[in-house]
């Protein structure tokens, strides 16, 4: 009897249990080896918008192989703005909060949404005064100066204005030479035979000012057309040299542009169809800053060079597109050639100008970052604002007398820094991806920290519990002060035909995939040269750079210098002529979104890199497969060892081989997987100079700058060497 009721009193406990706390099914309990969603974080967690506007969130599940990473989106108001699969859409002013769920586990993270009306471009504060030096135009027409001037102002709204400047010279020290508050269309015209002159002679920019236009040509409202045979010189001593809200396209004149920050910014595209542009700045040469649908489903922030002799020397970026650069020549009788010379490897010596205001950066080394384990948030103004991790910065360490020297790691943190914010105080928090933050309950905190408003990220490290703070410096994400590229883009580079010339402290061509479009869409981070010519003469980093996927299918490209040839996540080289020196590896497919991949289907491909020390012709972190065309590798190891620490070929993964030739003067890491012949033409030392090589008909020809351990062919046939 007293075990019948002890039971009947444990079932009755049970019983009560399962009705107060009835757990919920969850299916992926049933799988085998699941791994659990132990958390969820958003890149932003507080975001403004103008009305109509769309921004992407991105999702970051930890762990990142979790299986189970469906995730729910819900918005607290969607009159103010809606939510789909991660894309805002802002309706109408006001606030609204976007959150993310995970399907597994519960875990939320949320980003407040503040919509804004959309407003005019800065400078709208700037009323002309009356002076007969200042040309005030207030309807469409064409306009002939007459004399020279100050200013010319134009305030037109869906007017189109036509001026020519005959020869005359505007100069301002107040504000901008010529100031368009509004209008449908300004073609600005340099007239034929003559020397036209637009000078900015204000001093350099220090502090917003709503009054100051910030271009010596400003466009508030309106596209800009510039044109004509004649000759524009060009000095700006303030800021941008020009600088419009909407289009810009420039066609046949003679450009010479000289400003302390961007040469030309456009802010919705810029267009290059004829004409000889010679640009120098202390920013971008030439850049855009939207990248979202118009009203009419045009695709804004586009960078288009289809003719003419364009020259930069940028501190900056020659080109950065905010969506697309596409380089094409549409008229033969037009050729296009593009040269590109940034940052040290520049001419520019003047002024430079950095204005970020938007974001900062932390800095910290492999036992600060602690593989992640904890969350940094900034509390200003008494709002927090949660650091995003951006990665890991990569930076090369100079050798000793003779030496390769090595290279150091930092990993970098981004935190949104409102406008006006003076200082800052830091916390840390432990766990991956805190969203509740305290100012009394946290891992470790700083004293509160000014701004450099000169440098836009500070050295940290974490010692007994406080936050210490080192130098402050520049963001980049790969170690240097400043972005120097030759052609960068947020979604596409596209080369069609045309000759690129490029001397770059940077990367020469970079296409990114890991920022936000204003049009919702993911970026591809893709590079593609389908013609022309692109010659890097000098690249102090990568040559061709895609964050995703890198496409070579015709044109000529010619790297002579470089750290890194060109690296990807994937590359595809299906023809043209494709010659690489590089001084690290050659070919690098890299981590991301896919299996990391070499593939070789057509095309001639001849890769040199140095015969000692940790570097790779052609090095794939997954696979290297060929099925067409010449592959010529030229790196450390030999040809009678399979396996080494640097190789002309160097995989991960598996090497393919199922048509083509394959030649590689030094060592192959894996044994390929093949039916064509091996031939191993040298076991021993091949000296320098020219060597051919010869498969049946058929010879290829290369050049060896040293001596090599050897020499193995893969083709349909047995090979010679001479």
């Amino acid at each position: 009897m007293r075990r019948k009721g002890l039971g009947i009193v444990l079932g009755s406990l049970a019983i009560l249990a399962m009705s107060s706390c009835t757990p919920t099914y969850n299916p992926d309990d049933q799988i085998e080896g699941r791994i659990k969603v132990e958390g969820v974080g958003l890149n932003k967690n507080t975001l403004s918008l103008k009305v109509g506007k769309s921004y992407s969130l991105y999702v970051s599940i930890s762990p990142s192989d979790a299986t189970n990473q469906n995730v729910t989106w819900s918005s607290s108001n969607k009159a103010v703005a809606t939510v789909t699969n991660g894309v805002i859409k802002a309706i109408k002013v006001g606030t609204a909060t976007i959150t993310v769920t995970t399907s597994d586990g519960n875990y939320k993270d949320s980003c407040v949404v503040t919509v804004v009306e959309e407003v005019e471009e800065e400078g709208d504060d700037y009323v002309p005064p009356t002076s007969a030096d200042i040309l005030k135009i207030t309807a469409g027409g064409e306009y002939t100066l007459d004399k020279n001037y100050k200013q010319v102002y134009v305030d037109a709204p869906e007017a189109e204005v036509i001026i020519n400047l005959n020869g005359k010279t505007i100069e301002n020290s107040e504000n901008s030479p010529i100031y368009v508050k509004d209008c449908d269309s300004i073609e600005i015209s340099a007239s034929k035979g003559m020397v036209n002159t637009i000078k900015d002679t204000r001093a350099l920019y220090s502090t917003d000012d709503s009054t100051q236009g910030n271009g010596a040509i400003y466009v508030v409202n309106g596209d800009l057309k510039l044109k004509g045979t004649g000759v524009l010189n060009l000095t700006a001593g303030y800021y941008n040299g020009i600088h419009a809200k909407d289009d810009v396209k420039l066609q046949k004149l003679t450009l010479n542009l000289t400003a302390p920050n961007h040469g030309i910014r456009g802010n919705d595209s810029i267009t290059v169809t004829s004409g000889t542009i010679n640009i120098s700045c202390g920013g971008d040469g030439l850049t855009t800053t939207n990248s979202d649908i118009s009203s009419k489903g045009k695709q804004r922030g586009i960078v288009t060079l289809n003719g003419g002799d364009i020259t930069i020397n940028s501190w900056g970026d020659a080109i950065s597109a905010t969506y697309d650069t596409v380089v094409e020549e549409l008229d033969s009788t037009i050729p296009l050639t593009f040269n590109a010379n940034t940052n040290k490897l520049s001419s520019y010596s003047g002024d430079s100008i950095d204005t970020s205001t938007s974001k900062f950066y932390l800095k910290m080394n492999s036992s600060t970052y602690s593989n992640g384990n904890y969350t940094y948030a900034a509390y200003i103004n008494e709002n927090w604002y949660k650091a995003t991790y951006k990665g890991t910065i990569t930076s090369q360490n100079p050798g000793g007398w003779g030496g390769r020297g090595g290279t150091s790691t930092t990993y970098a943190y981004e935190i949104d820094k409102p406008s006006g914010a003076t200082s800052f105080t830091l916390y840390r928090f432990q766990g991956s991806n805190v969203t509740n933050f305290s100012t009394s309950s946290y891992n470790a905190v700083s004293d509160a920290k000014a701004f450099n408003d000169a440098y836009d990220s500070v050295q940290i490290s974490v010692s007994s519990g406080r936050i210490n703070f080192g130098s402050w410096s520049n963001y980049s994400s790969n170690g240097r002060d400043t972005s120097a590229k030759g052609i960068k883009a947020d979604n596409e580079i596209l080369v069609k035909s045309g000759k690129l010339n490029l001397k770059t402290y940077d990367d020469a061509l970079h296409a990114n995939n890991d920022s936000s479009l204003d049009n919702g869409a993911s970026p591809k981070g893709n590079v593609t040269i389908s013609g022309g010519t692109v010659n890097v003469i000098e690249a102090d980093d990568d040559a061709l750079h895609a964050d995703n996927v890198l496409n070579i299918s015709g044109g000529k490209v010619t790297v002579t210098k470089s750290y890194e040839g060109a690296e990807g996540n994937v590359i595809n080289v299906s023809g043209g002529e494709t010659i690489i020196n590089a001084t690290d590896d050659g070919l690098n497919a890299g981590k991301g979104n896919s299996t990391p991949l070499i593939s070789v289907t057509g095309g001639l491909l001849d890769v040199t890199v140095p015969s000692s020390g940790d570097t790779d012709g052609i090095d794939s972190n997954g696979n290297f497969t060929q099925s067409g065309g010449v592959v010529i590798a030229k790196g450390p190891g030999s040809a009678s060892r399979s396996t080494m620490g640097a190789a002309a070929l160097d995989t991960d993964g598996a090497v393919t081989l199922n048509n083509g030739t394959l030649i590689v003067f030094g060592g192959i890491e894996k044994t390929p997987t093949t039916s064509l012949t091996k031939t191993i033409c040298s076991s021993s030392t091949v000296s320098t100079g020219t060597k051919t090589v010869t498969v049946g008909s058929e010879s290829y020809t290369t050049t060896l700058t040293y001596s090599t351990n050897g020499c193995v062919v893969y083709a349909s046939g047995t090979a010679t060497l001479k």
